[in-house]
C-alpha cells in the first residue's frame, strides 16, 4: 500500500513539474540589453544601472495596464555591455549610478515588448551632470538585431486608444496581415486559415485542440489585458503546432500604488446593421424529368432583441512593498437574446402553410474572475501565480442555427429559424435547452 502511495505522489509530480515547465517555456517576458560610453564613445566597465518600473505621469495617455512594480540592477562587464532578462512588458527607466568621474544619465520610458530584446545605448557625460533622455520620444528607432521575428505588439497605452470590443480578440484586426474569417470564426495571419494559430495567456497554450481556434471563454475582457502580440514568421520552434501565426496575450499585474478600475458598458443588438439576404431553392420532379420545377425566394432574417451587458470591478495595489503585489478582476459578459419565429411548412410560396409561432429567450453569460500574484523575494528572482475562473452559463436556449445576430453558430440551409420569406416569417429549428459550466485554471509558472 505504501509503495502504491508513494508511486501516485512521484507520478502527480511528475504531472505538476511538466506543467509548470510547460508554463515557462513560453514567452511572457522580454529584455533589455545595451552599452555604455561617454561622450567620445570609448566603453565604461563596471558601470551600475538600475532598472525600475516607469512612473505614470499627468501628461501621459491613461492606459488599460497598471503595470507591475519591478527594480533591478545591473553591472556592466569588461566591454561596456549589460543584458537584463526576464523584464515584464512595460515601461521602464533605466539610470547609472554618478561614479568614476561620471555623472548620472536616466533614460525614461524605455519599452519592454514580449519576446524582444530592447537595444538601448547609454551615454554618460564626465563630471557631475546629470542627463536625462525620454525615449519615447525619440525619433531613432529601436531595431532588435538578436531577432528575426516579424511580430506586431499592441501595449496598454496603444490598447486605451485603438477602437476595440469587449474581448482581446477585437484588436487582433488592427494588426497588419491579420483578418478574421467570418465563416470559420478564426483569424487568418498572413493568408494561413485561422485553425493555423496558437494562442498563448501568461504562457499557457489556450488553442482549441481540435479546431485551431480559440475558445470563446479565452477571448478575455481587454480590463484584464497588458499586451498582446502577434507573430508572423520567424517564431521559435516551441510554437511548432503554429503554421500561420502566434497570438500572445499578458495579463495586468500589480505594483506599489493602489490602483481601482469600475464601470459598465452596454450594446444593443437592435442597433447593427441589418443580416444580409440569403436565397432559398426549392425543387419538384426528377431533376432528368420534363416535369422538373426549380424555384428560388430570398429571405431577409430577423434581428434578434436584447441587450447586451458588460460590468467590471478592478483593484491592484501591494501587499508587501518592493516584494508582493496583487491583481484582481471580476468582469462578467451577460449576453440578453430574445428571437420571435414563426414556421411555415418548407414548399414554395404558393403552396406554403403556417405551423406555429414561438418565442426563444437565452441570457448567456460568461464569468471572467481573475487573480494574479507577482513576487520578488530576492532582487533576481520574480514568481508569478494567475487564475482564471471563465465557465459559461446559459439560461434558455434559441435555434441552434440562427441567420439573425443571435448566434455565432455557421450558416446551414438545413435548418432556417426567424426568417422573412416572401413578406412572411419562416423557420425551421430544433429546440434544446441546456445549463453547462466548465471553469478553468491557468498554470502556475516561475522566472528568474
Amino acid at each position: 500500500m505504501n509503495k502504491l502511495k508513494a508511486v501516485r505522489m512521484f507520478l502527480l509530480a511528475a504531472i505538476v513539474v511538466t506543467t509548470g515547465s510547460l508554463a515557462i517555456a513560453q514567452e511572457t517576458t522580454g529584455s533589455i540589453e545595451g552599452t555604455v560610453r561617454d561622450a567620445t564613445g570609448a566603453v565604461v566597465p563596471n558601470m551600475t544601472l538600475t532598472v525600475t518600473s516607469a512612473k505614470e505621469s499627468a501628461t501621459t495617455t491613461t492606459t488599460t495596464g497598471a503595470g507591475g512594480a519591478f527594480k533591478r540592477s545591473i553591472t556592466t562587464n569588461d566591454e561596456g555591455n549589460f543584458r537584463l532578462l526576464q523584464l515584464p512588458p512595460g515601461n521602464y527607466d533605466v539610470v547609472t549610478t554618478a561614479s568614476s568621474g561620471f555623472g548620472e544619465a536616466r533614460y525614461e520610458n524605455v519599452v519592454v515588448a514580449i519576446g524582444k530584446a530592447t537595444q538601448l545605448d547609454v551615454t554618460i557625460s564626465p563630471g557631475s551632470t546629470a542627463v536625462t533622455v525620454d525615449v519615447s520620444t525619440s525619433e531613432t528607432a529601436l531595431i532588435d538585431t538578436s531577432n528575426n521575428a516579424i511580430q506586431t505588439t499592441i501595449n496598454a497605452q496603444r490598447i486605451e486608444l485603438l477602437p476595440k470590443g469587449s474581448g482581446f480578440a477585437s484588436l487582433l484586426k488592427t494588426i497588419p496581415g491579420t483578418r478574421q474569417e467570418s465563416r470559420t470564426g478564426g483569424y487568418s495571419v498572413d493568408g494561413a486559415s485561422g485553425g493555423e494559430n496558437v494562442f498563448v495567456i501568461d504562457g499557457q497554450e489556450v488553442t482549441n485542440y481540435r479546431t485551431g481556434t480559440l475558445n470563446e471563454t479565452y477571448n478575455v475582457p481587454i480590463q484584464l489585458v497588458q499586451e498582446v502580440q502577434v507573430k508572423s514568421s520567424g517564431f521559435d520552434a516551441i510554437y511548432g503546432g503554429a503554421t500561420g501565426g502566434v497570438v500572445s496575450v499578458v495579463t495586468r499585474s500589480g505594483g506599489n500604488d493602489y490602483h481601482g478600475e469600475f464601470g459598465v458598458q452596454f450594446e444593443v443588438p437592435q442597433f447593427n446593421g441589418e443580416p444580409r439576404q440569403l436565397l432559398r431553392r426549392f425543387t419538384s420532379g426528377a431533376g432528368d424529368s420534363p416535369s422538373f420545377i426549380q424555384t428560388a425566394e430570398y429571405f431577409q432574417p430577423v434581428k434578434a432583441r436584447g441587450t447586451n451587458v458588460f460590468p467590471t470591478a478592478n483593484l491592484s495595489g501591494k501587499i508587501i512593498k518592493d516584494r508582493l503585489w496583487f491583481f484582481t478582476s471580476y468582469t462578467p459578459q451577460v449576453f440578453q437574446t430574445t428571437i420571435d419565429t414563426a414556421y411555415f411548412t418548407d414548399l414554395p410560396a404558393a403552396q406554403r402553410s403556417y405551423i406555429v409561432s414561438d418565442t426563444y429567450k437565452r441570457t448567456r453569460r460568461y464569468e471572467y474572475s481573475f487573480g494574479r500574484l507577482d513576487a520578488s523575494p530576492f532582487s533576481k528572482l520574480r514568481l508569478t501565480s494567475t487564475f482564471l475562473w471563465n465557465p459559461v452559463i446559459d439560461h434558455g436556449s434559441i435555434p441552434t442555427t440562427s441567420f439573425s445576430n443571435a448566434s455565432n453558430a455557421s450558416i446551414g440551409f438545413a435548418s432556417i429559424p426567424t426568417a422573412i420569406f416572401g413578406g412572411s416569417p419562416i423557420g425551421w429549428a430544433t429546440l434544446s435547452c441546456s445549463r453547462r459550466a466548465a471553469p478553468t485554471m491557468q498554470a502556475w509558472k516561475t522566472s528568474c
